[in-house]
């Protein structure tokens, strides 16, 4: 267990680190700048587990080995006015899927809504910053995506499908916007990895062994490969909606690209999903962020029971928690510190100015 409080990195400094060490790994200047900006961007609205602690083992270490496609060859394919399917070449998801969703919204333009899926790409990092760029345009957007295949299938016993994941973002007038960014799963592995750097044991119910016996010590989960549970965990709290859900992404992701989703995985690692809705494309659209901002204020006004706060929308404390460390900078834990410490050390690179003053 980590005793030292986390470091705080400057937001805009640690964005131009990220990229410098992209650009190390051989990622040209605008792909790095871009993942960069989100890998940034998810830290800030506290999905540390998605922020600049994947870094280092998830994309750089794959890049430098050539398990990632550092100057992938991006290619889109129209299959109708509003549904398009990319070919990410093996490259980083995140430039694969700005790509996606800067199309379905020039679709969405013209026609209202735009679909889009990519194959052959990999882990994207937080949903949140692709539908928010939808609802920065005054449409819904919505992203799906496939993850590792690290989750056992209701009353299983070992890993069967991916961590999939989904979310949707949805403008205001002058609350929001709302974003709802989430897996249907009881955790995912960098959290289970997070609660171990803090000598956290897991509450039941969140992953079991391939016994199928419930894990409690994080550290067995990685040393015997223990699988995670979909959302509602049994039988009796509802496992097969969150199941359900899981496939849902699948469908949408990988059959629809033909990859075939986290359970086949025939075009390459990772797959992804995009939609923009034009809110003005439909005849009763006109009040919807009117309409938000009073859904909003009414969950706001809902009486809660004694300690747990006023109650907030999905999304609004990483709105809250976004201004706060763009302000005050980005609290990174001991553990992300030495990774990035390493990273450093095998690129030639210096943390020394990374830190807030």
């Amino acid at each position: 267990m980590q005793n030292s409080a986390p470091k705080m990195a400057n937001p805009r400094k640690l964005e131009r680190f990220v990229s410098t060490a992209l650009q190390g790994a051989g990622v040209p200047l605008g792909d790095a700048d871009l993942t960069a900006s989100i890998l940034i961007d998810a830290d800030l609205r506290g999905i540390d587990s998605h922020g600049v602690m994947n870094l280092y083992g998830t994309y750089v270490k794959k890049l430098l080995t050539g398990g990632i496609n550092n100057k992938p060859n991006l290619k889109v394919a129209f299959g109708s006015p509003t549904t398009a399917s990319l070919d990410g070449d093996n490259g980083l998801g995140f430039v694969a899927s700005h790509k996606a969703m800067t199309a379905c919204i020039e679709m969405a333009k013209q026609h209202g809504t735009g679909w889009a899926t990519v194959y052959h790409s990999n882990h994207s990092g937080a949903g949140a910053f692709y539908v928010l760029m939808a609802a920065r345009q005054n449409m819904i957007g919505i992203h799906w995506s496939t993850g590792g295949s690290t989750v056992a299938g209701p009353g299983g016993k070992r890993r069967l499908i991916g961590n999939n994941v989904f979310a949707i973002a949805a403008p205001g007038k002058k609350q929001g916007p709302f974003v709802l960014d989430m897996a249907a799963t009881m955790a995912i592995a960098n959290k289970i990895q997070m609660r171990q750097w803090e000598g956290k044991r897991l509450p039941e119910g969140w992953a079991v062994d391939s016994n199928g016996q419930p894990i409690t010590d994080p550290a067995t989960y990685f040393a015997t490969e223990g699988a995670i549970l979909p959302l509602g965990s049994t039988a009796s709290y509802g496992v097969h909606k969150g199941f359900g859900l899981l496939l849902v992404t699948d469908i949408l992701t990988g059959l629809l690209s033909g990859d075939g989703g986290s359970m086949l995985r025939r075009k390459g690692e990772e797959s992804q999903a995009f939609c923009a809705l034009r809110i003005d494309a439909f005849p009763t659209g006109g009040d919807f962020t009117g309409l938000m901002d009073a859904m909003i204020e009414r969950i706001h006004a809902e009486p809660t029971v004694e300690g747990a706060g006023s109650m907030r929308y999905p999304g609004e404390r990483g709105n809250l928690t976004y201004v706060e460390r763009s302000a005050h900078g980005i609290p990174l834990r001991p553990n992300v510190v030495e990774d990035l410490r390493r990273m450093s050390a095998e690129l030639g690179l210096s943390m020394d100015d990374i830190w807030q003053k």
